[in-house]
């Protein structure tokens, strides 16, 4: 006997739908985004399963409507919806996190805009709120986000921004002040807002390491870029004919097509990302690691 096929649950919220959610506030503000929420909640309300259960996309939106609601009127915010910064949530990231919505907050968004895998994070309810509420308190309420910070363990580590980007000079300022407050958090990132860097006059904080990412549309800034005291090198996108499984299994092959593509592209010396955050080495993670000074890290998209 045939195997009965499997029927595919529907796709609640595709990411058509997220995008207009998120477009609503970039354009319209809270007014707009609580108008938007409204809508997907009455279509979400259809589908027991969503409203009876946690950590689904009418519970989140639930949590995210009257959070907006709240900012909106004024009211002390006693909850958050999400925790403004994720520790040990991504099994590819074991470090503290911060994100905020992509594509909306990258200027410097270039052709990675066609390939952006921070997008990827919008098949999960929790992501995506986490990234639109952060979005939203870096624009009002920046001193939650302090506040939470402050909190953060000692001697830890921060990546800035695993989806999103810095959108404005105040917010590349507001993060500066924040970690020249904690030194002992060893923080990196990777940004592709390349002129907001430039543009930036006060010296950067000490235990900031920046990536500078491809896809840009400031490539022709890479060298004013590289001069900068918090920069470590280049992390780029390269093209791979052999996709990385997840048990990493097939890793010789992987690493040598990443190589290949590279050196294809000029680029004859790379190091190689495993795809998993601090197993590259044995001391932690290259990317935030002055031991890696101007080194390509690299890898691959399929």
């Amino acid at each position: 006997m045939k195997k009965a096929k499997k029927i595919k649950k529907p796709v609640l919220m595709p990411r058509k739908d997220l995008m207009i959610i998120s477009n609503a506030y970039h354009k319209n503000g809270l007014d707009g985004l609580l108008t938007e929420l409204k809508i997907s909640l009455n279509k979400l309300e259809k589908y027991p399963d969503q409203v009876n259960k946690t950590n689904t996309w009418y519970y989140n939106f639930t949590k995210m409507h009257n959070f907006v609601l709240d900012l909106k009127q004024g009211n002390k915010i006693k909850k958050l919806p999400c925790t403004i910064f994720r520790k040990d949530g991504n099994k590819k990231l074991p470090f503290y996190a911060f994100s905020t919505l992509p594509l909306f907050s990258c200027p410097g968004m270039g052709t990675c805009g066609k390939f952006c895998y921070s997008l990827k994070a919008w098949r999960y309810p929790a992501s995506y709120s986490r990234q639109l509420m952060n979005f939203i308190l870096l624009d009002i309420c920046p001193e939650l986000i302090t506040q939470a910070f402050h909190k953060i363990k000692l001697n830890s580590d921060l990546r800035l921004y695993v989806d999103g980007d810095f959108k404005t000079s105040s917010d590349l300022n507001f993060w500066t002040q924040l970690l020249e407050q904690r030194l002992d958090i060893n923080s990196y990132g990777y940004s592709k807002s390349w002129q907001l860097f430039l543009d930036y006059k006060k010296p950067f904080a000490p235990n900031y390491t920046l990536n500078l990412s491809s896809g840009s549309i400031y490539e022709h800034l890479k060298n004013d870029m590289e001069k900068l005291s918090c920069t470590r090198g280049e992390f780029i996108a390269v093209k791979s004919n052999v996709k990385q499984k997840k048990n990493n299994t097939n890793w010789l092959e992987y690493s040598r097509e990443v190589r290949r593509s590279a050196k294809d592209q000029g680029i004859n010396k790379v190091f190689v990302c495993p795809g998993l955050c601090g197993s590259c080495t044995k001391s932690g993670h290259a990317c935030g690691s002055d031991r890696f000074k101007d080194v390509i890290i690299a890898i691959g998209i399929h």
